[in-house]
C-alpha cells in the first residue's frame, strides 16, 4: 500500500509551509519509564524545527545548502517554556514564526500543541520556545553577516507569517 499507516504515523511530518508546520509523534525513545517525553528531547524537537526551516529558507537540505553557501547555523541561544508534558504516541504540531532579524543572528519562535481527536491543531500548548542561529563562515568559524537571499527570505517568511504569541497560536 501506498497510502500513510494510521496505527503507524510518520515520527516527523510536515504538514503545512505556509507557514511551517512540522507534525511529531513522541516515540518509547523519546520517553522516561513512565512513558512521559525526556526533558533534554524537546531540544531535540525544536532543533529539528531550526534545521526544517533552514531548510524551507535554503530551498534544499540544510546540510548541503549550508556547505554550497559556504556558512554554518550554530545556535547562539536556546530557550524552552514547558506547558504541559508529552506523553508516548502523543502528536503535537510545531509552528515556527521568525522573530528579530539581526546582521548576523535571528530568532525562531515555536509554538508546539498537542494534536486532539481528528489531528486538529486545537490541543494545549505543550512548549513555546526561541533558537537564535548565528551565521558563521565554514573555514573561519567567524561570525559574519546573514547572507542577503536567506535575509530577503526570512523577511518575506516573516512579513507573511508575523510571530503569534503562543495564547493565538
Amino acid at each position: 500500500m501506498t497510502m500513510p499507516y494510521a496505527f503507524f504515523p510518520a515520527t516527523e511530518e510536515i504538514i503545512s509551509d505556509e507557514p511551517l508546520v512540522i507534525r511529531r509523534v513522541v516515540r518509547w525513545g523519546d520517553c522516561d519509564p513512565a512513558g512521559i517525553a525526556y526533558t533534554p528531547r524537546f531540544l531535540d524537537y525544536v532543533v529539528s524545527a531550526h534545521e526544517a526551516f533552514i531548510s524551507l529558507m535554503l530551498g534544499g537540505p540544510i546540510h548541503t545548502m549550508k556547505a554550497a553557501a559556504g556558512v554554518d547555523f550554530p545556535i547562539r541561544g536556546v530557550e524552552i517554556d514547558f506547558r504541559s508534558r508529552l506523553p508516548l504516541d502523543s502528536q503535537f504540531d510545531m509552528a515556527v514564526w521568525v522573530g528579530a532579524i539581526r546582521s548576523r543572528t535571528f530568532d525562531l519562535h515555536i509554538t508546539a500543541r498537542l494534536v486532539a481527536a481528528e489531528g486538529k491543531r486545537q490541543g494545549p500548548v505543550a512548549f513555546v520556545a526561541r533558537i537564535s542561529p548565528i551565521t558563521i563562515d565554514r573555514v573561519s568559524k567567524a561570525g559574519v553577516v546573514l547572507p542577503q537571499a536567506l535575509r530577503e527570505r526570512l523577511e518575506a517568511y516573516a512579513a507573511a507569517h508575523p510571530h503569534q504569541p503562543e495564547d493565538k497560536a
